[in-house]
């Protein structure tokens, strides 16, 4: 009868084992797949975003304008004028000489003495055709030479650099008695607008757009 009792018991324990894996089975099955189901759902997100466009806010273009053509005296006016509209509108302008030079110079030095110090070593260095420059705004300055155009100032850049002297820089300066013209910068094309009004006075003068320079 013992070896009936252990049969039934090992019986029942084997049933029991099989219920109870059948219990476990759906729940780790259930815990498993929670990842993928996060993982799908993080990339159906990724997919929206990346179909969403993204917005830029378009930049103001600057406008330019240049004026040309007018008299001493109605440049004269005319600045007065543009000051006042530049008071009331996001807008600026410079005067610019209609002939140039191009002057090649050593920048202004601290002192009188450092820049005849440097005066020396350019005569040391066999530079010729120097001085130093007395007068406002590039007093103690270094002065080689005032050329026509661009290219002769280059010229004599590059002939002062093979000499081992570096370090300097080429201006522009209004030929003596040139007449001038504005160039006018906006963002405001209401401005133009603007410009039209008081350059109708002046009816020997014109406007012109132009590309901003860089």
């Amino acid at each position: 009868m013992k070896w009936i009792a252990g049969i039934l018991l090992l019986a029942n324990l084997a049933l029991a084992g099989y219920f109870l894996a059948d219990i476990q089975g759906p729940a780790a099955s259930s815990s498993d797949s929670v990842p993928l189901n996060v993982e799908k759902l993080s990339l159906r997100g990724q997919s929206r975003a990346a179909e969403v466009p993204a917005r830029h806010t378009p930049e103001s273009a600057a406008l330019c304008v240049e004026w040309r053509g007018l008299s001493l005296d109605e440049f004269v006016q005319a600045r007065e004028q543009l000051k006042t509209l530049t008071a009331s509108r996001v807008m600026s302008f410079t005067e610019v000489p209609l002939n140039t030079r191009h002057w090649v110079i050593f920048p202004p030095l601290p002192s009188p003495q450092s820049a005849a110090q440097k005066l020396g070593e350019l005569a040391a260095a066999g530079v010729q055709d120097v001085f130093v420059v007395k007068d406002a705004p590039w007093r103690n300055a270094i002065s080689l030479g005032l050329y026509a155009n661009a290219e002769a100032a280059g010229r004599r850049v590059r002939e002062v650099e093979a000499k081992g002297v570096l370090g300097t820089r080429v201006e522009l300066l209004p030929r003596q008695g040139t007449d001038y013209y504005f160039l006018i910068k906006s963002e405001d094309p209401d401005t133009l607008k603007s410009l039209s009004d008081i350059k109708q006075p002046y009816t020997a003068s014109r406007l012109a757009r132009i590309a901003c320079p860089s």
